[in-house]
């Protein structure tokens, strides 16, 4: 892969035209964003940030100012100041000081980690409820099997991210481990951007997850253990093959080592 490497020379305080655009594009994207005056201003405007990053509504790359968020969120600069530094710590966002802010590239390195904990956790999750899987959640767990089939026949790409998120919850769910699922949400957000601005272009990658998924149920139904891991190990790991697929054909510098 093509390493980038950030170059704040060119990284600058954004003059008044392209203040507008910022503003234009982060109405787009904080769109369904409603502040609550009654709570405190910097937590929400991170929540707000981080979802339209994590969503990819706000591409790797995207210049961002407090000025144009302060704007379109009706509010100081301060409360957004403090925000974009929390969304710093989590990589989310680069602030260049006396330079300018943009959002962050998706680093390789943040998916190789994500992808690890969601091996280690999920994979030790899933030997538990194959041993407790009733009919239930068998049931439980063809409906949204049913439900992801029917959003790839509408190419949904949105709409499958939901349901595939929905059945690797249901999985901590089925074994008592909710909390635990909080835990893998927050270690794979970059893992998360990544699959969402794939599949955004290439609804076959979902087809690929879906088709991953009825293999690492099947293992789950048959109690076959060793299926079951090597299931779960080429599902988790391919969004990194897919990474290096995806930059080796259109040298794109959303992503970097």
């Amino acid at each position: 892969m093509t390493q980038v490497i950030a170059d704040t020379t060119h990284v600058r305080a954004p003059r008044r035209a392209e203040q507008l655009e910022q503003v234009t594009l982060l109405r787009a994207a904080l769109a369904d964003v409603v502040i609550d005056p009654s709570l405190p201003y910097t937590p929400q405007v991170f929540r707000a940030l981080k979802a339209a990053i994590l969503s990819v509504r706000l591409l790797p790359g995207t210049p961002l100012s407090e000025v144009a968020i302060a704007e379109v969120l009706g509010m100081s600069r301060t409360p957004v100041r403090e925000a974009l530094k929390e969304l710093s710590t989590e990589s989310l966002l680069d602030i260049f000081p006396q330079a300018g802010t943009v959002v962050s590239p998706i680093r390789m390195a943040l998916i190789e980690h994500g992808c690890f904990v969601r091996d280690a956790l999920e994979g030790t999750n899933l030997l538990d409820v194959m041993c407790a899987l009733d009919a239930t959640g068998r049931k439980r767990i063809r409906r949204i099997l049913d439900a992801q089939a029917q959003v790839l026949a509408g190419e949904d790409f949105a709409a499958f991210f939901v349901q595939d998120e929905a059945l690797h919850r249901l999985m901590f769910e089925l074994s008592g481990r909710l909390p635990v699922w909080t835990l893998v949400n927050q270690a794979k957000q970059h893992v998360d951007r990544a699959r969402l601005l794939l599949t955004r272009d290439n609804m076959a990658i979902c087809r690929r997850a879906y088709d991953e998924h009825l293999v690492i149920v099947r293992a789950l139904f048959d109690h076959d253990e060793a299926a079951l891991r090597a299931a779960l190990h080429g599902h988790v790991m391919s969004v990194a093959d897919s990474v290096l697929e995806y930059t080796s054909r259109t040298h794109s510098t959303y992503f970097i080592r």
